[in-house]
C-alpha cells in the first residue's frame, strides 16, 4: 500500500502459492506465479503496470486468477473502521454470527446480495405502483372520452403530428424567469420523496473492466474463466455491437447492413408507437433477465438469455454492468468518454485491464479522430435549413440562435471544401484547429456552444425522424437519402451523396464538432485533402480531424480508474508508450490534480514487467543474414527496394532455406506492393520453381476478410498433409495474417523478416505526428508555439527527423516486426528459427527494441548476424536437435 491509498483500507497480502489464486493447473510456470502476484501488487496499489508475456506462456489465466483474486479480497477488505471481528456492541448472538460470517466468507456475490436484493425489491414494487396508476388514468381517460363535448377536433387545430420533432432546449444561462422556475418546480416534484414513482439507482459494485481488441478473445478470456474456481462464483457480462446482440429478428433479416441496423434501432426508440417489442418500458421483464445473467457469460449466452425472455441483449447486457464483477468489452468501446457514458461503464474506483495492447496508443488516436466529406456537409446543411424553415417559427429563442449557428458553420465548410476540391494548389493540406476555423471564416462561430448543444438537445435524433418522414420511405434504411434542393448538391457525385444516409451524416456531424469543440485542441490537426471519384473523375475534398497526443484521453481514464493494466505478448519497446500516455511535459494537465491523481499521472510510477518465453533457449534459432549467397547485402531502404539484384539475393536464400527447414515457413513484407514486385521477379528468375520443387508457395493478396482466410486455411492444408515437405506462406507485416493468428508447431518452424517496415513518410498524419510527439519534450517551445501548428509544420517541412521522432518512428516499425515474429513459437515444447533478411536488424537501435526473448541476455548485440554459408550451417544444425530431450 502507499500513503495515496485510502486510509481505512487495511493492506492485502500478496498471495505466494498458485492455490492461493485459484490456478486451475496443477504445475503451473513460474513467470505464471510471479505474474500474478506482481497483477496482484498493481491493483492493490492502485498503480499503473505495463506487463509483457509472451504468447504462449498463459497470460490470460494469469491476468484472470491474478486480478479475480485480488477483487475477491478487496470486497471482503476489512477496514479499519469496522473491526474484523464482532464480539460486543450489545448485538444479539445471532447478528454477530452474520456480521461475522460475511467477513470471512470469500465469495464475492454473497458480499453485495442484500444491497441488490432491496434494490429488486423496491423497483418490482415502484413498477407494480406505476402500472397500477396507468391502468386507473386509462380508466378515467376512458371515462371522459364517453362523454358528449360538443365539440369535434379537426386536424387543422394543430400540428400534433410532427410534434415529436420539434427540439425543446435551453441551457441554464439562456432560460428566461419562468422557464427556470418550471424547471425548479419539476425537479421538485421528481425528487423530493422515493415513494413518488421514481426508479432509485442500481448498486454498483467494484469490478474489472477487462478489454481487448477483437471479439474472439473476448470470447476467449471469458471461456478462461469458467475454467476457473471464479467460473462459480463471479458475474461477467461481454458487451458487444448490435450486430452481435440484437434479438429482434425480423430488423435483422430487413437491415442489409450493420449501419442500418444501428439507424434502424435508434429510430425505433425515437419515434412513437414503433418501439422495439423486444425493448419492453417496464423495468421488470429485464430484471428477469438479469436474474438469469447472474453467472459467466459469453455474446452466445446473453443472446440465448434474452431471447428465451424476449428482451433485447444489446441494451441487456449494459444493465447488467453495474452488478457485474468482469465487464469485457472492445476496447474501441473503452476509450472515450461517449462511448463510456453510453455504456453505462463508470471508471471510478474500478480496475482497466487493456489486453493486447501494443497498439493501444495508435486506437486512442484513432477513437478520437473524425472525417468529414463534402458530401455529408452538403446533405447536413440542406437537412438543417429545411427543418429550420418548418419548424423555426415553433422552436424556443435559444434552438433558433443554435440552428442557425451550426448552419453558418456547415455553410462556411462547404464552401471552404468547395473551394478546395476546385484548386489547383497541393491535394492535402494539413493546419491546426484554430488556423482552419481562420481561413474556412468560420472562427466567429462558437464551436464549444454548438457542440453542447448537439449533446445535449438530442437535435440528431429529431433529424433523423424528420429525414425519414420526408422522405416518405421510412422502412428502407439502404435506400433512404436526404434529398433537397438540387443546386446544394449540384457538384457533389450521385454515387457519394446516395451513400450518405441521414442518421450516418448525422453522427458524422456530431463527431467532428464533438472533436473541434473540445476544450483543448492543441495537440491535433485538420487534414484537409482532395479526393477524386473513381467513376466519373470528379473531384471532391474532405476533413479530417486528427489527434496528435492521446495523454488527455488516457490520463482522463488513469484519473478515474483505480488501477490501470496493459497488458500483451509483444509491449517491447515500452518506453514510447509510457511517453506518450503520460508525458513528463505536454499538454496533460496537472493543475486542477489532487496529490492522489498526481501521483497516477507520474510517468516514475509507472510499473514496467517483462518476462522471458517458457520454452528454453535452444528452442529458439534467432538471426540476421547479412548478406546472400552472392555475398551481396541484404538491406531493404527504399532506395534498395529499386534493385532487382537484392530481390534476387533474398529469393535465392529463401529457397535455401527451404531445403533446411521442415514444416511451414512463414515470410512477412513490409507491404503488399514490394511483396508483388518481389514475387513477380522470382517467377522470372526462376526462383518460385525452385521453392515449389520442395514445399508449396502460397501468396496473401490484398483482397477482402474471405480471401484471407482461404489463404490461411489452404496453407494449414498443405502443411499437414500426409507426407508433405511443407508450405511457404507470404505475408505482410500489419495485414491480416500477421496478428492474432497461432502458427504453432509445423504451422511456423520458421519466421523470415524481409526489410523493416517502416510506415510511409508521405503520410500527412504521420509526419505531423512525427513532429508533434518531438516538439512535446521541448516545454517552453510547445507551450509557445505548437498550439497553432506552426512548429509541427516547420518539422515536417524540414525533411529532417529529430531524435525523439527518430526513436518513435522506430518503435512503431519494431512494434509491428515483434508482433509478426510472435506468431511462432506458441507453447513449452514448440521450437522455431526467427530469421532477419536485412543487416539494419543487427545494429543496436533495432535489435535493442525486439522482445527479451529474443535477444535473451546478450545486450551489446542481442541478435547474432552471419554471411549466408553460416548462416544456413546454423540453421540446419538447429533443426537436427532432438527437441524432445531438450
Amino acid at each position: 500500500m502507499t500513503e495515496l491509498d485510502a486510509s481505512n483500507e487495511q493492506p492485502l497480502p500478496t498471495p505466494q502459492a498458485a492455490e492461493e489464486f485459484g490456478f486451475p493447473i496443477s504445475t503451473p510456470y513460474d513467470i505464471q506465479i510471479e505474474f500474478m502476484q506482481r497483477l496482484f501488487e498493481t491493483l492493490e496499489k492502485g498503480d499503473f503496470g505495463i506487463f509483457e508475456s509472451p504468447t504462449g506462456t498463459g497470460k490470460s489465466l494469469s491476468i484472470i486468477c491474478g486480478a479475480l483474486t485480488w477483487l475477491t479480497r478487496h470486497l471482503n477488505r476489512p477496514t479499519e473502521a469496522t473491526p474484523q471481528k464482532s464480539t460486543s456492541d450489545n448485538k444479539p448472538d445471532w447478528v454477530l454470527s452474520y456480521e461475522n460470517k460475511l467477513r470471512e466468507n470469500d465469495d464475492p456475490t454473497k458480499a453485495a446480495a442484500e444491497r441488490y436484493k432491496a434494490w429488486e425489491l423496491k423497483v418490482r414494487r415502484e413498477e407494480a405502483a406505476i402500472q397500477q396508476e396507468k391502468r386507473r388514468a386509462a380508466r378515467r381517460v376512458g371515462a371522459v372520452s364517453r362523454k358528449p363535448t360538443g365539440h369535434k377536433r379537426n386536424a387543422s387545430d394543430g400540428n400534433n403530428s410532427d410534434e415529436d420533432l420539434i427540439v425543446d432546449y435551453g441551457s441554464d444561462n439562456e432560460l428566461t424567469d419562468a422557464d427556470q422556475a418550471q424547471k425548479l418546480l419539476a425537479a421538485y416534484s421528481s425528487d423530493s420523496d422515493e415513494e413518488d414513482g421514481k426508479i432509485p439507482e442500481e448498486p454498483s459494485i467494484t469490478k474489472i473492466i477487462y478489454a481487448s481488441r477483437t471479439h474472439s478473445q473476448l470470447q476467449q478470456f471469458v471461456s478462461e474463466i469458467k475454467r476457473t474456481r471464479f467460473g462459480k462464483t463471479i458475474k461477467c457480462v461481454v458487451l458487444g455491437s448490435r450486430a452481435q446482440l440484437c434479438t429482434n429478428t425480423a430488423v435483422r433479416k430487413a437491415c442489409g447492413s450493420v449501419q442500418a441496423l444501428n439507424e434502424k434501432c435508434t429510430e425505433m426508440q425515437q419515434q412513437k408507437g414503433t418501439r422495439c417489442p423486444q425493448l419492453p418500458v417496464q423495468h421488470l421483464p429485464m430484471l428477469d433477465f438479469k436474474q438469469a445473467m447472474q453467472k459467466v457469460a459469453d455474446i452466445e449466452d446473453t443472446v440465448t438469455e434474452a431471447q428465451q425472455r424476449g428482451v433485447c441483449a444489446y441494451y441487456g447486457a449494459r444493465s447488467c454492468v453495474r452488478q457485474a464483477h468482469v465487464v469485457a468489452l472492445p476496447y474501441n468501446m473503452l476509450l472515450t468518454q461517449g462511448a463510456r457514458d453510453a455504456l453505462g461503464v463508470q471508471l471510478e474506483g474500478n480496475v482497466v485491464i487493456v489486453d493486447e495492447a501494443h497498439n493501444l496508443v495508435d486506437t486512442i488516436l484513432a477513437s478520437h479522430s473524425a472525417l468529414l466529406s463534402q458530401h455529408t456537409v452538403a446533405l447536413l446543411l440542406d437537412l438543417l435549413q429545411r427543418y429550420f424553415k418548418r419548424f423555426w417559427q415553433r422552436l424556443r429563442g435559444s434552438n433558433v440562435v443554435y440552428i442557425r449557428q451550426t448552419i453558418a458553420l456547415l455553410r462556411a465548410l462547404h464552401k471552404h471544401l468547395q473551394a478546395h476540391a476546385q484548386a489547383t494548389t497541393d491535394d492535402v493540406l494539413v493546419r491546426g484547429v484554430n488556423q482552419f476555423l481562420h481561413e474556412a471564416r468560420a472562427d466567429h462561430i462558437n464551436v464549444f456552444k454548438i457542440d453542447r448543444y448537439l449533446k445535449e438537445s438530442k437535435i440528431g435524433r429529431k433529424l433523423n425522424m424528420f429525414a425519414d418522414r420526408s422522405t416518405g420511405t421510412p422502412g428502407d434504411d439502404n435506400k433512404r437519402t436526404c434529398m433537397g434542393s438540387q443546386t446544394t448538391h449540384a457538384h457533389v457525385d450521385s454515387a457519394s451523396s446516395s451513400s450518405v444516409a441521414p442518421a450516418t451524416a448525422v453522427a458524422a456531424l456530431e463527431t467532428f464538432i464533438g472533436c473541434i469543440g473540445s476544450p483543448d485542441r492543441t495537440g491535433a490537426r485538420i487534414v484537409v485533402r482532395r479526393q477524386q471519384n473513381p467513376r466519373d473523375g470528379e473531384k471532391y475534398a474532405e476533413i479530417t480531424y486528427v489527434l496528435m497526443d492521446p495523454s488527455e484521453a488516457f490520463g482522463e481514464l488513469r484519473r478515474q480508474a483505480r488501477a490501470v493494466v496493459l497488458a500483451g505478448g509483444t509491449m517491447t519497446p515500452a518506453a514510447d508508450i509510457v511517453e506518450q500516455l503520460l508525458p513528463k511535459f505536454g499538454r496533460l494537465s496537472r493543475s486542477d490534480c489532487t496529490v492522489r491523481e498526481l501521483y497516477k499521472l507520474d510517468p516514475d510510477n509507472v510499473r514496467l514487467f517483462a518476462w522471458p518465453h517458457v520454452v528454453a533457449p535452444s528452442h529458439i534459432c534467432a538471426m540476421v543474414v547479412e548478406a546472400g549467397p552472392t555475398n551481396t547485402p541484404l538491406r531493404f531502404t527504399f532506395q534498395d527496394q529499386q534493385k532487382q539484384t537484392c530481390f534476387r539475393e533474398s529469393g535465392w536464400a529463401l529457397a535455401s532455406l527451404c531445403n533446411v527447414v521442415p514444416g511451414g515457413v512463414v515470410v512477412f513484407f513490409p507491404s503488399y506492393s514490394l511483396l508483388s514486385r518481389m514475387l513477380q521477379e522470382w517467377r522470372l528468375c526462376g526462383i518460385v520453381e525452385r521453392i515449389s520443387k520442395r514445399k508449396t508457395l502460397i501468396a496473401e493478396s490484398t483482397g477482402n476478410d474471405g480471401s484471407s482466410q482461404d489463404v490461411l486455411a489452404k496453407y494449414v492444408e498443405c502443411v499437414r498433409k500426409p507426407g508433405s515437405l511443407g508450405a511457404v506462406l507470404l505475408s505482410v507485416v500489419g495485414g491480416r495474417l500477421s496478428e492474432g493468428i497461432n502458427f504453432s508447431d509445423d504451422l511456423g518452424r520458421a519466421v523470415v523478416m524481409i526489410g523493416l517496415p517502416f510506415p510511409s513518410l508521405a503520410s500527412p498524419e504521420l509526419n505531423e505526428r512525427l513532429a508533434y510527439y518531438e516538439s512535446i519534450g521541448k516545454y517552453q517551445e510547445q507551450q509557445s508555439k505548437s498550439s497553432d501548428g506552426s512548429l509541427a509544420a516547420a518539422a515536417s517541412k524540414s525533411h529532417s527527423m529529430g531524435p525523439r521522432a527518430r526513436q518513435l518512428y522506430e518503435s512503431l516499425c519494431m512494434r509491428a516486426v515483434n508482433q509478426s515474429i510472435g506468431r511462432a513459437i506458441r507453447h513449452r515444447g514448440d521450437y522455431a528459427a526467427i530469421v532477419f533478411f536485412d543487416l539494419r536488424y543487427a545494429e543496436s537501435r533495432i535489435s535493442t527494441k525486439l522482445p527479451s526473448w529474443i535477444t535473451g541476455s546478450h545486450a551489446d548485440q542481442p541478435v547474432k548476424r552471419f554471411k549466408f554459408g553460416p548462416a544456413m550451417a546454423q540453421i540446419a544444425s538447429f533443426f537436427k536437435q532432438d527437441f524432445k530431450a531438450l
